[in-house]
């Protein structure tokens, strides 16, 4: 497809139909933004593929992407929906990711597309694909069949799954999960939190913290402005130790591993400007660590913890990852045990996850039940503690 006259028939049947399945092929290996090579879309009846790179103006999409009469299906569709974020400034209000949805009942929250279809719709896809250059023109035979296959089954497959809510009744608990593609906040990054993404930055100080934050959003911006991959800028490791040492003279960066000549020649007055800016900063407010004996105490309560959760879920016939992960359960259990905990800070303790499993950890780690052992399923008892 690669006029608009065509797009607009396909906008005109998914409003009519009143939903939508999407898909998109993009490449993001060399650049920041991801750059674009096709989209999917599936009506009840059709499905459409829908060339960028050609003269094909998408701002009618993005309107159907956004319109809360229409349902957008997307199966892991986070990314998906970010490219129309970027390039159209819209935000979804009416999605249904099967992947998530699948969590809810039995199959697994992390199912590969392909393993999906194959479990609710009885249909086994051909591989072969995944990694092809999308932007190369013309695409193959091999690669419209795989694209198309992309979205033709997401109106199947959702409405199985939705039947499937509605018998266990957790249409709710899911609907609560899909909200999260319905925020801007998921979509929108602001430069000056960017420093929170880069490893490391647990080993430095308040006032080092402080210049970090600085050279990260330095970092980001030129990124995002040069369309490069942020790590092709000044990789992560390098922009810790320019925050380590906090040079002051452009010819300091010179001796900083990871730091090129010609990336010093290009940006080192900016790299000291951010440095300078963050050195007259006040430094972050960086929270005592935990002794040693609370983090001992967290790790072995979480793994108690752990079977908890998953007995819980296997007899709930939920997936164990929808629900936490033993990184969550330690966190959350250290802050009990250092007298910090936020309930409204922690997925585990709010909303259906609660039900399922945040308040028997809540108890266990209190002290107030224990666990035994159990020869029948789900092979682990809850016993109030008297």
């Amino acid at each position: 497809m690669t006029t608009s006259s065509e797009l607009d028939d396909v906008v005109a049947q998914a409003r009519d139909d009143r939903v939508m399945g999407l898909d998109t092929e993009f490449m993001r290996e060399r650049t920041y933004r991801a750059k674009l090579c096709l989209v999917q879309v599936a009506t009840r009846a059709s499905t459409f593929l829908i060339d960028p790179l050609g003269r094909v103006d998408l701002a009618p999409l993005a309107k159907v992407v956004a319109d809360p009469g229409t349902e957008v299906l997307v199966h892991a569709g986070k990314q998906d929906l970010e490219i129309f974020y970027e390039r159209y400034g819209v935000v979804p209000e009416n999605v249904f990711d099967v992947q998530l949805a699948a969590g809810f009942v039995g199959y697994g929250s992390s199912l590969p597309y392909g393993r999906l279809v194959e479990l609710a719709a009885g249909v086994r896809l051909p591989k072969g694909e995944s990694y092809s250059d999308w932007c190369k023109r013309p695409l193959t035979a091999s690669q419209l069949t795989y694209a198309a296959n992309d979205v033709r089954f997401l109106v199947r497959i959702s409405e199985r799954l939705k039947e499937e809510l509605r018998a266990r009744g957790r249409q709710e608990w899911a609907r609560e999960e899909m909200r999260r593609f319905e925020q801007v906040e998921s979509y929108r990054f602001d430069p000056g939190q960017a420093w929170r993404r880069v490893p490391g930055r647990g080993k430095l100080t308040g006032a080092q913290l402080a210049v970090l934050k600085e050279v990260a959003e330095w970092r980001e911006q030129e990124a995002y402005e040069r369309d490069l991959p942020r790590n092709w800028v000044v990789k992560d490791p390098t922009v810790i130790e320019i925050a380590r040492r906090a040079p002051s003279e452009t010819k300091a960066l010179m001796s900083i591993r990871g730091l090129n000549a010609k990336e010093v020649e290009r940006s080192g007055d900016a790299i000291i400007g951010a440095v300078v800016r963050g050195r007259r900063a006040p430094a972050v407010d960086v929270p005592p660590p935990a002794t040693k004996s609370a983090l001992v105490r967290a790790r072995m309560v979480a793994a108690l913890a752990d079977p908890v959760v998953k007995a819980r879920c296997e007899g709930a016939d939920l997936a164990t990852e929808l629900v936490a992960t033993q990184g969550e359960l330690e966190a959350l259990v250290l802050d009990l045990v250092t007298g910090s905990l936020d309930e409204n800070l922690h997925r585990l303790t709010t909303g259906w996850r609660r039900v399922v499993a945040g308040a028997a950890v809540l108890a266990l780690a209190k002290g107030e039940i224990a666990v035994k052992a159990t020869e029948g399923p789900p092979y682990i008892e809850e016993v109030p503690v008297p």
